[in-house]
């Protein structure tokens, strides 16, 4: 008898600690238009590889939407998570995907047919001012949403994004550019702004220099675990030879903020694509600044391929 009273309260301490542990785990949307660029490939290995962050679904925007989603859905399978919930977005105009071949056929019972737009309604619904937002893509599903559905606006705890360029562009030490998640879609990202959302930005200001160079690459790609391995796949039918990681700090920044030099600012996105800072006005982001890429890329690396 009392070996079963020890056995039945070891088994209630452990379904504590695991409620207690899942409990302490930030659960986050993943938004992204993976298969174009590398970099969404690169930002969903990281969360798959970070325990403190519970990935309650992704949602896929911009061009073949669908495509983009058996992509995701096919790196979740690969990774030993095959029932988190993949949902696509409207379908734009066509994008080079080409990743996306190697999905192409793949069916997932986790690929649900609702809509992008709805399965983050319900999500946000379910669970409102717990659940942060991560795009990293054009913000056409986030718009979206909260042109359908403008109280659930106060229901996301929010957004943490990849997008905009404040001091710095593309080229070391060049001016602000039209960053391409911004101005592919400027119109959404101006209802995103104005949104009242607490937004944490990963601009290129923070992202631009975050190259993934042929060292680190060989580390992963050697590494040999199926996430791995998708990516070094992904990596060769991106058909490039640099990969950066963009996408990644603002994972990143979800776990370690202190990766990045960040400063609450007063955002405008113009029609351009621009983001520009009202000097005087209200923040409405915070925005990272700086960062130490050897910092980033051994925190990145550490998880990824440790």
């Amino acid at each position: 008898m009392r070996q079963t009273t020890l056995f039945v309260a070891a088994l209630m301490m452990f379904a504590t600690m695991s409620n207690a542990a899942s409990a302490m785990k930030l659960p986050i949307i993943l938004d992204t238009d993976i298969g174009s660029d590398i970099d969404d490939a690169f930002a969903l290995a990281l969360i798959l590889q970070s325990p403190e962050l519970e990935l309650l679904g992704v949602t896929t925007a911009s061009g073949d939407t669908q495509a983009r989603a058996r992509l995701a859905a096919k790196m979740l399978w690969e990774a030993g998570r095959p029932n988190i919930p993949v949902a696509a977005g409207e379908p734009g105009k066509p994008l080079p995907i080409d990743q996306c071949r190697w999905a192409d056929g793949f069916t997932s019972p986790a690929m649900t047919s609702v809509k992008a737009v709805d399965f983050l309604k319900g999500q946000f619904a379910r669970r409102p001012g717990e659940i942060t937002l991560v795009p990293i893509g054009p913000l056409t599903n986030v718009a979206a949403l909260l042109k359908s559905y403008p109280d659930i606006a106060k229901k996301i705890r929010r957004i943490v994004m990849m997008g905009g360029s404040v001091a710095l562009g593309y080229k070391p030490n060049s001016p602000p550019d039209p960053e391409y998640n911004i101005a592919a879609d400027a119109a959404a990202a101006q209802v995103v702004f104005k949104s009242g959302i607490p937004i944490l930005m990963a601009p290129l200001d923070a992202t631009a220099m975050l190259q993934l160079e042929a060292t680190a690459r060989h580390r992963v790609f050697t590494h040999l675990t199926p996430l791995t391995n998708a990516l070094t796949i992904l990596y060769h039918l991106w058909n490039s030879e640099t990969p950066t990681l963009f996408d990644p700090m603002a994972v990143a920044m979800l776990v370690d903020p202190s990766l990045c030099q960040s400063k609450p600012l007063a955002i405008e996105v113009d029609d351009k694509g621009f983001t520009r800072v009202l000097e005087g006005e209200p923040p409405n982001a915070t925005v990272a600044l700086k960062t130490d890429p050897k910092k980033f890329l051994d925190f990145y690396l550490a998880r990824v391929a440790p």
